[in-house]
């Protein structure tokens, strides 16, 4: 009898520090402070015309240390998302930006984003760069590393592989809209492509992706951010 009391109390003790240590991580955890996450390309920047400039003038393939360099010529700022990120920051939140850009010149890009949105902007410090890796013929998210460092809880992304890396983290993703331009030059990573209409590789057409934006719904579950930023014709 006295080793099964033993025993129980010793389960008892486990059970209750478990307990204590869960409490107290509760009661030093900041509440309510998110950790929120946003990708660069087609989220932050309409970026579309400075990639199509070097790939017209340059060819393939791109070399980042030129585009993140000069984003101040040719990238735009999606209204929407910076209004976001405002509020974001307004209501003491924190806010990472996480970009699949390799980072060659990267502090670049970030002064160019610290102009934008009138706070400081640094990379490895609110500003990371995370390339895809390839794996046989296939090139795959790396971003879900860093958001699990950072302890994301949101993350806002345009792309397939944005949605993955947040699901692959734990983070709820949020599928912010591409400009119609970014889908007619840049449509192979939405959805799978939309323009292929229904094959193998891309289950999904234009018919479809309209239906998942008017239910804020998308094909992996995210959710999509319901302001739809047109291009910088109607901004």
């Amino acid at each position: 009898m006295n080793i099964i009391k033993q025993k129980i109390n010793i389960r008892f003790r486990i059970i209750l520090v478990t307990l204590l240590f869960t409490l107290f991580t509760f009661a030093i955890a900041q509440p309510g402070k998110l950790n929120v996450g946003f990708d660069i390309d087609d989220t932050v920047l309409f970026s579309e015309p400075m990639f199509i400039h070097y790939i017209t003038e340059y060819g393939r393939p791109l070399d980042y240390s030129w585009l993140n360099s000069n984003d101040k010529d040719f990238s735009i700022p999606i209204t929407p998302t910076i209004d976001l990120v405002h509020y974001f920051r307004s209501n003491g939140h924190n806010v990472f930006f996480i970009t699949a850009r390799p980072g060659e010149n990267g502090h670049i890009l970030g002064e160019f984003l610290t102009g934008v949105l009138g706070y400081k902007v640094e990379k490895d410090v609110n500003l990371f760069f995370m390339p895809k890796e390839k794996i046989g013929e296939h090139r795959f998210t790396t971003k879900h590393r860093k958001m699990n460092e950072l302890e994301l809880d949101l993350y806002y992304g345009d792309s397939d592989t944005d949605i993955v890396g947040a699901l692959k983290a734990g983070v709820h993703p949020v599928r912010v809209v591409r400009s119609n331009l970014s889908l007619e030059n840049y449509s192979a990573n939405y959805f799978g492509n939309t323009h292929k209409g229904d094959v193998k590789e891309a289950p999904f057409d234009g018919t479809d992706l309209e239906i998942f934006y008017s239910r804020s719904v998308g094909v992996f579950g995210e959710s999509i951010y319901p302001i739809i930023w047109d291009g910088p014709q109607n901004d």
